[in-house]
């Protein structure tokens, strides 16, 4: 239940993205705090995901290795993705979302591993790469975030208040066990077509290494 948003505008010619930075066992401990964007400043790009965090980073890294280009490393990302899962023997589900200018547009784009990882919603078939249109939360916390989702066309200070006040309510969605699995801090990624901005934003002090998270704000 990571928190990974994203929003591309065509508008403003950006993508933003919020992210937590708590990594956490299958009992919801925390184990580490730590960014959850993998940046390809060569490229304005960035790779970021939800699931396994060895999945990812190996998964990130490979790809980028693959690729010359952000459009090439959409294209051979279904090729690619399910070679690098047997090679590394990357079994817990995974999914990855590919963030950058695509033929000169800020796009992103959605690929998961086999398993019950999908925050697209629709189904998505494992290793098939699909552009997202609309912006991506995941979690979604419920009705109560209509109010506050940013929509591509606000105004940038919009966007970024709307990502900030939704994470806060993500951080409010319990997994089965009754704890959050959002946590540490959360960060705030801009990428323009030069440059990779990123900040902390917000922080819940009171999380540690060892412990569960609540539902707390």
């Amino acid at each position: 239940m990571t928190a990974n948003n994203l929003v591309a505008s065509k508008t403003h010619n950006r993508i933003w993205i919020t992210t937590d930075a708590a990594s956490y066992d299958d009992a919801g401990f925390i184990c580490t705090f730590g960014s959850k964007i993998r940046p390809i400043p060569e490229w304005s790009a960035v790779v970021t995901g939800r699931g396994n965090t060895f999945g990812l980073d190996t998964a990130a890294r490979e790809l980028t290795r693959r690729a010359s280009s952000f459009d090439e490393l959409v294209a051979i990302a279904s090729r690619e993705l399910p070679l690098i899962v047997d090679e590394f023997r990357l079994y817990r589900p995974f999914e990855l979302n590919l963030a950058g200018f695509f033929r000169g547009r800020p796009m992103i784009f959605f690929i998961r591993t086999p398993g019950d990882h999908d925050s697209s919603g629709m189904g998505m078939r494992p290793y098939l790469i699909f552009p997202i249109v609309a912006p991506l939360y995941a979690p979604w916390p419920g009705d109560v975030a209509n109010d506050v989702a940013p929509e591509p066309d606000d105004e940038p200070d919009e966007i970024e208040a709307g990502l900030l006040a939704l994470i806060k309510l993500q951080r409010r969605v319990p997994a089965e066990d009754g704890y959050s699995r959002v946590g540490g801090f959360a960060e705030l990624t801009t990428i323009s077509p030069d440059s990779i901005e990123t900040q902390i934003f917000h922080r819940w002090p009171d999380d540690r290494i060892g412990q569960r998270m609540t539902t707390e704000h």
